[in-house]
């Protein structure tokens, strides 16, 4: 399909179901997905959902909240679209960084660089991500990153 007929629009609360499915398939939590404070977006290509990503929004920083590509759609690019949209969106609304926890994978090819965790629970500690691993007294597993947004997203 054309890079045309690919979308990226809000999620609504009517979209969660889509929202966490995407996730699931992708291995990722859907704890306090479109929960207060959080904004997410679905991809469309042809109409129908192809990804999913995620924001929750801190004091001057967000920690993003799952990015994910069903199979079907992955290698087209439509990932790093997904990633570069919700940077952009949280550079609009003022933020100077965005946080990620991954197990897996390399984020430097999206301008991110590997951070102490002590720096991530510091920056964005009322997320909805944040509270529910203090809630269980667990710590994040894999790699927390950070993003500035003083960056220029073309630079990524």
């Amino acid at each position: 399909m054309t890079e045309q007929s690919v979308q990226i629009r809000l999620a609504t609360p009517q979209d969660k179901d889509t929202v966490c499915r995407i996730f699931q398939e992708a291995g990722l939590e859907t704890e306090a997905a479109l929960a207060e404070g959080t904004t997410y977006w679905i991809m469309q290509r042809g109409g129908q959902p192809v990804g999913a990503i995620g924001l929750e929004h801190g004091n001057g920083a967000s920690l993003l909240r799952g990015a994910a590509v069903l199979p079907s759609a992955q290698g087209q690019g439509l990932g790093r679209r997904l990633v570069m949209s919700a940077v952009e969106y949280a550079r609009a609304r003022g933020d100077q960084a965005i946080y990620l926890f991954s197990k897996k994978g390399d984020w430097q090819s999206f301008g991110f660089t590997q951070v102490p965790l002590a720096v991530v629970m510091s920056d964005v500690p009322d997320t909805p991500q944040i509270r529910a691993y203090r809630a269980r007294s667990e710590r994040p597993g894999g790699t927390t990153w950070m993003r500035p947004l003083d960056v220029k997203a073309s630079q990524a």
